[in-house]
């Protein structure tokens, strides 16, 4: 009976060391491989935005957006959340399928571009590729995200959060619960998963314009 007990001990403390080593993988392994991709990731969105010519500096306006082109797993944009420190900035890559979010956040096709009348859309893990958007649900209605593109930096305040089931998809509709209602407003809605580790519903945490600018 005593080795049958001690044997049990043993494999729950072996099941334990390997739950422990895969927890460990998903939240600092996974981020060293989506550290080296954002880094990767950074290097061609600097590298294109040098090659192309701005024609100067310029004030950007709301009402006149660049026009962006988008390739599925490539980057566009910056995003940066002061909340979440002064050195989280993340690429943002258009698509939305595990391949694009498993390295960084990514634009939620269909919806519009940063700057544009609408819903600009982004999605990112809340845990695994460096945990993006880990802090999402700490958010709070003043907080501000920056959105850097070639020639423009736009402004976002939170204006509030909610949570919702996996197949809400009017959370990212022109006008958000508002299916062919004709935008009025430049909005941005930030997805990740929630609770963190199971993922059963979707903490949607969204803001609007308040201001574009020109960058140097």
């Amino acid at each position: 009976m005593r080795i049958v007990i001690r044997g049990a001990g043993e494999l729950l403390v072996t099941g334990g060391t390997i739950v422990l080593l895969f927890v460990a993988y998903l939240m600092w392994g996974t981020a060293l491989r989506a550290g080296s991709a954002q880094h990767q990731l950074s290097s061609e969105l600097n590298q294109q935005w040098a090659n192309v010519s701005t024609g100067g500096h310029r004030a950007a306006r709301p009402a006149q957006p660049e026009q962006l082109a988008l390739v599925t797993g490539q980057p566009f944009a910056y995003i940066r959340i002061p909340a979440f420190g002064g050195r989280w900035r993340f690429t943002i890559i258009q698509g939305t399928a595990l391949a694009q979010l498993n390295v960084s956040p990514g634009h939620v096709p269909g919806t519009q571009l940063p700057g544009q009348l609408g819903n600009f859309a982004v999605a990112g893990h809340r845990v695994t590729a460096g945990n993006p958007f880990w802090s999402l649900p700490s958010l709070k209605a003043g907080d501000l995200v920056y959105i850097d593109t070639r020639l423009n930096t736009y402004t976002y305040r939170v204006t509030g959060q909610h949570t919702v089931l996996p197949t809400d998809t009017a959370v990212v509709d022109p006008v958000p619960g508002h299916p062919g209602q004709r935008p009025a407003q430049r909005l941005i809605t930030l997805i990740t998963c929630n609770p963190a580790w199971t993922g059963t519903h979707r903490v949607i945490v969204t803001g609007t314009l308040v201001s574009a600018t020109g960058r140097a």
